[in-house]
């Protein structure tokens, strides 16, 4: 177990970067790395380490890790813990006070490689931050970007998302750095199905 996000431990290390879900503390698993579980060559190396979502069925630290081709994905706490072997199936989680399901047993909960609405926001946010980060204190000019994208096993795709404006949607003010408007800048302007290969 990494520790518990819960317990007093947690409290401490889930302090976030202020306007974000990026955690302060990286817990020391930025560059750790695991083969993927369901496809043999495809190694996913973990960027950055975010908070906790409320209402989650599976709680803990979530992962952004990407792969030998730029895929990103996410993982939960739990399923991390098990892939780079910090436990093992049947142990018991002393966070979630249920037994460690199988790798790949979607029976026994396992989620695996996923993402949601919410990753997708906090993958595109990241993208912006590090834009902004070129360009402190301007506003942003319209753009695109593609982002290559893991849903879940089998789901690899391509998305093409447009700045439309950087200011903020009341005011007309920019630049608007605000991960609460981000929807509101950004359109998705197409994503289309494509398929990983190793070679």
């Amino acid at each position: 177990m990494l520790f518990n996000p819960y317990g007093e431990e947690g409290r401490i290390l889930l302090q976030q970067i202020p306007g974000t879900r990026i955690l302060q503390e990286q817990l020391g698993l930025h560059n750790a790395s695991f083969e993927d579980p369901k496809q043999t060559g495809r190694l996913w190396t973990v960027t950055t380490a975010y908070s906790p979502l409320p209402g989650r069925t599976l709680g803990g630290v979530r992962l952004r890790v990407v792969d030998n081709k730029d895929f990103v994905s996410f993982v939960n706490q739990r399923d991390f813990e098990l892939l780079i072997e910090l436990a093992k199936p049947g142990d018991w989680c002393a966070w979630t006070n249920e037994y460690y399901p199988g790798l790949n047993d979607e029976v026994e909960g396992w989620f695996g490689l996923v993402m949601d609405n919410e990753d997708l926001e906090d993958d595109l946010y990241e993208r912006e931050l590090y834009i902004r980060a070129q360009q402190p204190g301007q506003p942003l000019q319209p753009m695109e970007i593609s982002r290559r994208l893991h849903l879940s096993h089998g789901s690899d795709y391509e998305q093409l998302d447009a700045l439309l404006w950087d200011a903020d949607p009341e005011t007309g003010l920019g630049p608007d750095p605000r991960m609460e408007t981000l929807a509101r800048r950004w359109s998705q302007v197409e994503r289309n199905r494509i398929t990983w290969s190793r070679l």
